[in-house]
């Protein structure tokens, strides 16, 4: 059941099923961007120092471009009092979609992992509570809790993969937490690397039958269900649920080919710099839509058009008229 809470807000939240999005969250970067320079850019898990004029009229555009399709946007910012002042020191926050997900029965809030994006968590703690969300799980970044996301795979199951950005204390903490939300738990234990941030770089859902995954990053990979632990072949596994998966080349990896937020089933926003003819000929084959957006200055902090977005709500809305 999808939940309403009254707040300052009236927000649906939840988005296990994978319909159409209604709604999201963004933060328009601004002045914090000129926190990074040539001498500090690696400390602040940028690949280069940001074009900040040319980063914002990017954003900008990515929000049009979501609008367009229908969908929602409310602008974090609006939602955040307290910590005002905490969101001034924190360029990394326009990657909100590594700092919550959101189920229908509240939003799992990371405990974010290095220096350069600590108490993000904060500020978008205050948002969601603001926007009528509850916090269903959440971790002690001060005892060194470090995790960054997972993924919803259907209502009944979640993946979680221990990433540069988890530890095994916090991974552990969330097994035992969510285990009492979802039936299954899918676990994958991945190379540390910053190739492999977040769980979101080697798998995506396309529609309910159809998903995006880099396969040679699932070499550990285990399924928790009722107190029973088996090892998985995921492409297998994904497959007796009907869900077929598109085999991404390392090349399209770790040019965030998995990383793209879906409008709706088989419409998908992403990079056009990600995926290879090959792939998008695929997507073609079945029938999906590839919305692509031409990225300049928003590549500088290595994210994707997903890491922009804190998806909020997934239900029936249609598009509105353009």
């Amino acid at each position: 059941m999808e939940a309403t809470v009254q707040r300052e807000q009236n927000v649906l939240y939840g988005c296990e099923k994978l319909a159409r999005l209604t709604t999201a969250v963004l933060h328009r970067p601004g002045e914090e961007l000129y926190l990074i320079n040539e001498s500090n850019h690696v400390d602040w898990l940028f690949d280069r120092v940001p074009d900040v004029a040319g980063y914002i009229a990017e954003h900008d555009a990515y929000r049009q471009l979501l609008q367009a399709c229908g969908v929602e946007v409310f602008e974090l910012g609006d939602y955040v009092h307290e910590n005002r002042a905490l969101m001034r020191r924190l360029p990394n926050l326009t990657f909100l979609h590594d700092i919550a997900v959101l189920t229908s029965k509240g939003a799992i809030l990371s405990a974010m992992a290095w220096k350069a994006r600590k108490d993000e968590q904060k500020v978008v703690r205050e948002a969601l509570v603001g926007l009528g969300v509850p916090i269903l799980v959440e971790f002690d970044a001060e005892a060194g809790d470090a995790f960054e996301g997972c993924l919803l795979l259907s209502h009944e199951t979640v993946l979680v993969a221990h990433t540069e950005r988890h530890n095994g204390a916090a991974v552990g903490k969330f097994m035992r937490q969510i285990r009492r939300y979802f039936k299954e738990v899918v676990y994958v234990d991945i190379p540390r690397a910053r190739r492999y941030m977040h769980p979101d770089t080697i798998y995506n859902r396309v529609s309910e039958r159809l998903a995006i995954a880099y396969l040679p990053a699932f070499r550990d990979t285990f399924l928790y269900t009722n107190g029973a632990t088996e090892r998985i072949d995921f492409e297998h596994f994904m497959s007796q649920k009907g869900v077929e998966i598109i085999n991404v080349s390392d090349e399209e990896q770790r040019k965030l080919a998995c990383t793209f937020v879906v409008v709706e089933p088989g419409m998908i926003l992403h990079y056009d710099t990600a995926l290879s003819g090959r792939t998008q000929r695929a997507l073609a084959r079945r029938g999906v839509e590839l919305v692509l957006f031409h990225p300049e200055a928003m590549t500088a902090g290595g994210g994707s058009l997903r890491c922009h977005t804190l998806r909020l709500h997934r239900g029936d809305a249609r598009r509105k008229p353009g």
